[in-house]
């Protein structure tokens, strides 16, 4: 048993190691727009799928009118997934204002999220096409620091990080470390080449790569994300994770435990259509240290041997350190606040049993999506 527990701290301890190589390892910020020909400028399409958002929709459509990149060369496609409230109002407020402002209200036999954006994807005419969520923020050059990178690279596939918007209660801030912890090695690891994961809320994709790669899992109602980036990487170096600060968007995060283990819930549900190598083993890296801390815990808690107990506190000790200096490292590029980290003992202890548990919960319990039930 001690030399499968060895195995697997020592194999948390490598993937920690290689995110923060990969996060500090010096990469390109903001490149510069080459303008001098502006009609060889590609035209870029923002994407945004949106049911329910009155409440945020007005900020993604407002930093949107502030993009520094050419108005000729841009268009924003909002689809209407059936809302139920005053989203389509709004933006309609902008279509008005704003003639690049397009407004596609779904058709009935067009539901959720992912059959969402497929449909207004149909529409869009940009050599660049952009992807982000109707409850974000972006900065004023996001589209122009993607469309500088996708000038500088032969990749077809970009995505760029995650700010996760600053908690208002312990809760949030736990919720919001789980998130952190999923970014910083996503985007560590992608600065090694070898991305996993990645998340719709920022994410590009050229038009070469819709029109002749464009294929995900039909069999789940979501995740185009990371279907379409493993979809990429099977052509070598199409693949391109872009560390500007100017790319980031900020979302938000769960605001109370039912909504966070819905969401959790929601993204385990698709690991099974998962193939990708590096995904595969930073998933069952994470799933097995936390087997292992969870199932000693339970013993040590069950026999009353101290055996049990002692190995689990240096797993927790271990684990805690590497997590982190991983927060540490990346405090600047997802602004967090020191005393966040000051849960991190908490967040350490509670992380392992939910992480086990919550992927038996995604196969046995239905998880939902602006209140609706997602096929699986």
């Amino acid at each position: 048993m001690i030399y499968g527990i060895v195995i697997v701290i020592g194999l948390y301890v490598l993937l920690s190691v290689a995110s923060v190589f990969g996060f500090i390892k010096k990469t390109q910020q903001h490149l510069p727009l080459e303008q001098n020909e502006p009609t060889t400028l590609p035209f870029c399409s923002v994407i945004i799928a949106a049911r329910n958002e009155e409440a945020s929709i007005g900020t993604i459509c407002n930093d949107l009118l502030q993009q520094t990149y050419p108005k000729e060369k841009t268009e924003f496609i909002l689809i209407d997934d059936h809302s139920d409230d005053n989203t389509a109002e709004i933006i309609n407020t902008f279509v008005k204002q704003d003639h690049r402002f397009i407004l596609i209200q779904a058709p009935e036999d067009i539901q959720g999220k992912k059959q969402a954006l497929r449909y207004a994807l149909s529409k869009a005419q940009g050599d660049l096409l952009l992807f982000t969520d109707a409850d974000c923020s972006i900065s004023a050059k996001w589209i122009e620091t993607y469309a500088a990178h996708a000038q500088d690279s032969q990749a077809s596939f970009y995505f760029g990080g995650i700010v996760p918007r600053q908690p208002n209660s312990i809760s949030e801030s736990f919720f919001r470390l789980d998130f952190i912890g999923i970014l910083a090695v996503q985007s560590g690891l992608a600065r090694l080449n070898h991305a996993f994961s990645c998340n719709g809320a920022n994410m590009c994709i050229t038009r070469k790569f819709y029109t002749e790669q464009y294929n995900t899992n039909e069999s789940y109602a979501s995740g185009d994300d990371v279907f379409l980036l493993q979809q990429a990487k099977k052509t070598k170096n199409n693949v391109k994770f872009i560390a500007a600060f100017s790319a980031r968007v900020r979302t938000g995060i769960p605001s109370s435990w039912s909504e966070f283990l819905n969401q959790r819930s929601r993204w385990s549900s698709k690991v099974g259509g998962y193939k990708d190598n590096d995904t595969i083993a930073v998933a069952v890296i994470v799933y097995a240290i936390c087997f292992v801390m969870s199932a000693l815990f339970v013993a040590a808690v069950v026999t009353g041997n101290e055996y049990f107990l002692d190995l689990w506190f240096k797993l927790f000790l271990i684990k805690t350190a590497c997590d982190l200096i991983i927060f540490d490292l990346t405090s600047k590029y997802f602004e967090t606040k020191y005393k966040s980290n000051l849960l991190t003992p908490f967040f350490e202890f509670i992380y392992p049993f939910y992480i086990v548990i919550i992927p038996i919960f995604a196969m046995l319990v239905p998880t939902k999506w602006k209140a609706r039930q997602i096929q699986k």
